[in-house]
């Protein structure tokens, strides 16, 4: 038996996801999702099977062997709120990690026995060699906002639209003492969208995002732009896919947009860094070209 957690926003739900597929796949084993450990609230719920046309296999909590549980003390809310502190109380080395987040581990798609995993896995080499079943997968249910097919429709007629993703949202309010993810400057997109515009002369820029009024005031490059929001990040994805080429933001929803355009010949423009944890990692695929994302 192998079990993934599924954690996180969509975004992450769904590298994890594909993460599965691509166990069942090398190993010829069933694996299950672990759902217990996502909040039901707007962001951190599970997602997968509501917005594309898959059905997950679930394992219900209390089938999951013991051996892969953590603690019943972990969920104390003073130990759960301070889980740095409490790590190596905490930890069950039953369970298989990531050594490394966002680092390509391929040992963790060999591993024979009874496993359960923990991570985000946010590397498309675990995925690569099952990409067109991936695609696949997440396909999206029926649209019912007309007005949202109709975005899209429009977006296809342009001869060569290129989408720019601003992240906004909580990377304003985040401290940047104590996480990886950080905006990147205005000047990332100048540079990229004029990357863009002289290999594409005819291009239209869609812009996107999670703040579309800022788009309005402060998105300040050399070539006018569109702006397609749906005011839901999810629905973002159904619109920025539409696009021919990408100019990404740090963002799994951005990253998840631009992997799924439906062109052989797309060029996708990533920040580096993506994260700021001083170290590479492997989330930017090979054929993505980098800009900085800082000056």
């Amino acid at each position: 038996m192998k079990i993934v957690r599924l954690i996180g926003r969509l975004g992450n739900q769904m590298f994890i996801y594909a993460f599965a597929k691509a166990l069942e796949y090398y190993t010829g084993d069933k694996v299950f999702f672990d759902t217990s450990f996502l909040v039901s609230d707007e962001h951190d719920d599970l997602q997968l099977n509501k917005i594309f046309d898959i059905q997950l296999d679930i394992i219900p909590f209390k089938q999951i062997p013991m051996r892969f549980k953590e603690p019943v003390f972990a969920k104390i809310p003073f130990i759960a709120n301070h889980k740095k502190i409490f790590k190596f109380l905490l930890r069950n080395n039953n369970i298989t990690r990531e050594k490394q987040a966002n680092k390509y581990q391929p040992d963790l798609l060999a591993i024979k026995n009874d496993a359960y995993y923990l991570g985000y896995f946010q590397c498309e080499n675990y995925f690569k060699e099952i990409e067109n079943d991936i695609k696949k997968s997440f396909t999206f249910k029926t649209i019912k906002d007309n007005s949202l097919v109709q975005k899209r429709k429009k977006i296809e007629q342009y001869e060569c639209p290129i989408f720019i993703n601003v992240r906004r949202g909580d990377y304003v309010t985040l401290d940047r003492s104590n996480v990886v993810h950080w905006l990147c400057d205005l000047s990332y997109y100048q540079k990229a969208a004029r990357f863009m515009k002289e290999k594409f002369p005819n291009c239209t820029f869609i812009a996107v995002s999670d703040e579309p009024q800022w788009l309005e005031e402060n998105l300040k490059i050399d070539y006018p732009f569109k702006i397609f929001s749906s005011n839901t990040a999810y629905l973002d994805i159904y619109l920025l896919q539409a696009c021919k080429h990408a100019i990404c933001a740090n963002s799994s929803y951005s990253w998840w947009a631009a992997w799924l355009i439906d062109n052989k010949d797309k060029v996708v423009i990533a920040p580096d860094p993506w994260l700021d944890v001083g170290r590479d990692v492997d989330i930017i695929p090979d054929n993505w070209i980098k800009f900085p994302r800082l000056g």
